[in-house]
């Protein structure tokens, strides 16, 4: 009963938020129920996080720097590094526009703030950090955390040179805290580097007193959280009339506009790939609160002044970091964006098992990762910004164009296979679409003149879509078995079609053949994480290679995989702790080598460490449509458009169809429809399945009707990269590609005349599309 219970809640995660906070709240309580039997750990001092710190030069074999005031630490063809000798400030300037960036604001800026002393210190300050001193462990007391900054404490800054740029070394006196940033340009792009090797704190000093008590020394106690590293950089303010925008990660991208006559009251604060359920204790809706959070697919920020712009990209340590921005008049009179670090990870130490109450701390080993962010000048907009980051990715993941020549644009068609009904009398399973059902379905549209279809089949397994993995195998026999599914793919793949399986490497919804306590991830308190619900690193890896052959026996053309690239979890595991970087690397390894057995690779995610060639991202990351935010722009996909396919959602899951259509089509992107020979109330007393309306006789004319008008434009805009786009008005959009088509947007109820060429109400336009791409 509690494994049904958990499989129904842990697939209810992946449902519409609006169910999550249910489905976790019970799996909260079972989890409670299994773990208040056994003593939980106080704390995880014998813990340590494996050093992913490169080597550093100390600071002794470095040249100092002697002189004063700005030194000019590096030159490149377009820009120009300087560094204040004297605080350890930067500025950039861009040597094709004459603008000048800094990482403080000006004197005449400065003079317009009226926010506290503290808070001025932190705008002038190159380097600000968040730390804890008054923690009391014998008391069982939550600790208490302040800012502090290079101006607040007596620090001291040396400057030293390096071959290609210049070090930064601060010793904070009062706190005993080191840290260095390392700033150097490349190119067209300024890197700064935070050497993990360099940061370091006295952590939890104690003393004895003469009667033997042991206590916290809170004067030489300090625990560095989390810090933030030239924070100001590109900060403006409105009230000088200055025109820009922020540019934050928020869905595909959005801006917050410096003359913005929108109120905000709160930052925006986003987890770079979402949050890490590592630290959940199973008591508390902490958890709840944190995945109800803006997460980030993609570590990028970016600023405007004017035509002037900077865009950053977070490349190291971007598992542990937070993209924050405020918007003048939330905390100080200016607009900034920026990064956050975790140095030490907030988590509950549970005091009474029984009703879960207990304390707040911080854990006394940090993250040994270096830090590293990339920032890019240039002119323009967001458009180009979108550019910069897209020659990023191809560098980065050593990605190529779309050649589509080589196979054409594709129906997506999800078919719901079967799923299981526990009754009083047992188990009974709901056939939905057979084998041979899934290809009469495809038949149909092939029939009707559709060219490719990419069939996805979910449900297909012994217990559909109820399936305990790791237990994969066999196909379930009520839809046709092995042999019938080996039919399917085959006669799909003669009439130019895919066929692909859903499948989930991470989550472990049965232990049979698994070990909970060697393979699944543990939390921070010493048990396996939902009574091992999660996969670890090495049973991820070995999971795919084990049932690697039968994947390869059915002639699929690869798998839709649902778990991996869903989150990073750090794992606690006492015999090694993996942290979110390790397990972003493990999931990038599994995922390349079902790429490189099957050919094609389907991933229900959006982060931006999935991309490869020949993968399709089949989710999108939704906006958070907070009320700061200004307008909504297609940034990543702009980047990603021409480099990997993606679908911007399932059309049978769209709460507006027409309107979601149009902001697919707007994106760039492709839909796809989920289709069921037998009718969807089958299911209403399924075990997992959840559909609203799949059944193939009441949609396939609608389906057939929608492609045929998708088509042409998905047709004429693939493979090419997104040159320009433009907002003409709410509602309304122009996308440019670069072989010349240009995709006009009309998603509101009036005609609109865009180009001299009228748009009708709800409804988009093809212009000018070609063949010959117009490099």
């Amino acid at each position: 009963m509690f494994k049904k219970t958990l499989i129904k809640c842990w697939n209810a995660l992946k449902k519409p938020l609006l169910k999550t906070a249910v489905a976790l709240a019970v799996l909260a309580v079972l989890t409670g129920i299994v773990i208040g039997i056994r003593t939980l750990f106080s704390n995880r001092e014998s813990l340590r996080f494996e050093d992913a710190s490169s080597p550093v030069v100390p600071n002794s074999e470095l040249e100092p720097v002697e002189e004063e005031g700005m030194f000019l630490a590096d030159e490149s063809e377009t820009l120009k590094l300087y560094v204040d000798c004297g605080d350890g400030n930067i500025r950039i300037e861009n040597k094709l526009t004459g603008y000048v960036w800094s990482s403080r604001p000006s004197e005449e800026d400065m003079a317009l703030e009226s926010s506290n002393t503290l808070w001025k210190n932190n705008l002038c300050s190159p380097v600000v950090f968040t730390y804890a001193t008054s923690y009391e462990p014998q008391a069982r007391q939550s600790m208490t955390t302040k800012y502090t900054n290079t101006l607040s404490q007596e620090t001291n800054v040396s400057v030293y040179r390096l071959e290609d740029g210049a070090r930064v070394f601060f010793e904070f006196t009062e706190s005993n805290v080191t840290f260095a940033y390392e700033a150097r340009l490349d190119g067209e792009r300024l890197r700064v580097d935070v050497p993990a090797a360099l940061i370091s704190d006295p952590g939890e000093v104690y003393k004895v007193s003469k009667a033997g008590v042991k206590s916290l020394n809170t004067k030489e106690s300090c625990i560095v959280i989390d810090f933030y590293v030239l924070p100001w950089l590109g900060a403006a303010r409105s009230d000088t009339g200055m025109q820009g925008f922020m540019l934050i990660p928020d869905g595909s991208g959005a801006l917050l506009n410096y003359q913005s006559d929108r109120y905000a009251s709160s930052q925006y604060i986003a987890h770079v790939y979402g949050n890490d359920i590592g630290i959940n204790n199973g008591y508390d809706s902490a958890l709840i609160s944190e995945i109800e959070k803006p997460q980030v697919s993609y570590p990028v920020f970016g600023v405007a002044h004017g035509s002037d712009t900077m865009l950053a990209i977070v490349e190291k340590g971007e598992t542990q970091a937070d993209i924050i921005a405020s918007k003048a008049g939330t905390q100080t009179g200016f607009n900034t964006v920026n990064a956050r670090f975790t140095y030490r990870t907030k988590y509950k130490v549970i005091t009474n098992s029984a009703s879960g109450s207990g304390y707040m701390r911080f854990t006394d080993f940090s993250v040994q990762e270096d830090k590293s962010t990339l920032y890019y000048f240039g002119s323009g907009g967001y458009v180009d910004m979108a550019q910069q980051y897209r020659s990023y990715l191809s560098e980065t993941y050593d990605l190529h164009r779309i050649d589509s020549s080589e196979d054409q644009v594709a129906l997506q068609l999800n078919i719901v296979g079967g799923d299981i009904e526990t009754t009083t009398f047992g188990k009974r399973f709901i056939a939905m679409t057979t084998f041979d059902e899934a290809y009469e379905i495809a038949e149909y549209f092939m029939d009707a003149g559709v060219r490719s279809i990419d069939m996805v089949y979910s449900g297909w397994g012994r217990d559909g879509e109820s399936i305990k993995y790791p237990k994969r195998f066999p196909a379930a026999g009520n839809l046709g078995g092995d042999r019938q599914l080996r039919a399917l793919a085959k006669k799909l793949s003669e009439r130019g079609s895919r066929l692909y399986l859903t499948e989930d490497h991470l989550d472990l919804l049965s232990h049979r053949g698994v070990s909970v306590s060697h393979d699944t991830i543990y939390n921070i308190q010493n048990n396996p994480l939902y009574s091992g619900a999660f996969a670890n690193a090495a049973y991820i890896e070995s999971s795919y290679s084990a049932d690697r052959d039968e994947y390869l026996a059915y002639g699929i053309a690869g798998l839709e995989e649902e778990g991996l690239a869903g989150m990073l979890i750090t794992d606690y595991s006492p015999r090694a702790v993996t942290s979110r970087a390790d397990m972003k690397q493990v999931q990038r390894k599994t995922l390349a080598a079902m790429l490189e057995d099957m050919g094609s690779l389907r991933v229900d995610s959006s982060f931006d460490w999935v991309l490869m060639d020949g993968v399709m991202l089949t989710k999108l990351q939704g906006s958070s449509y907070l009320n700061l935010i200004d307008e909504h722009v297609p940034f990543y996909t702009i980047a990603i458009h021409g480099l990997v396919d993606y679908i911007c959602g399932d059309y049978m899951e769209f709460y507006e169809p027409e309107q979601q259509l149009l902001e697919a089509v707007a994106k760039g992107g492709n839909i796809s429809f989920t289709l069921s020979m037998q009718s969807t109330e089958k299911l209403a007393e399924a075990d997992t399945a959840d559909y609203y309306s799949t059944e193939f006789d009441v949609w396939k004319d609608d389906v057939l009707c929608l492609w045929n008008k998708l088509e042409p434009y998905l047709d004429a805009t693939r493979g090419a990269f997104i040159v320009g786009h433009e907002t003409v008005s709410p509602g309304v959009s122009l996308t440019e590609y670069s072989n010349g088509s240009v995709v006009l947007v009309n998603n509101t109820d009036e005609p609109v005349m865009i180009m001299n060429i009228t748009v009708p109400a709800r409804d988009f336009l093809l212009v000018n599309g070609g063949a010959n791409y117009a490099e």
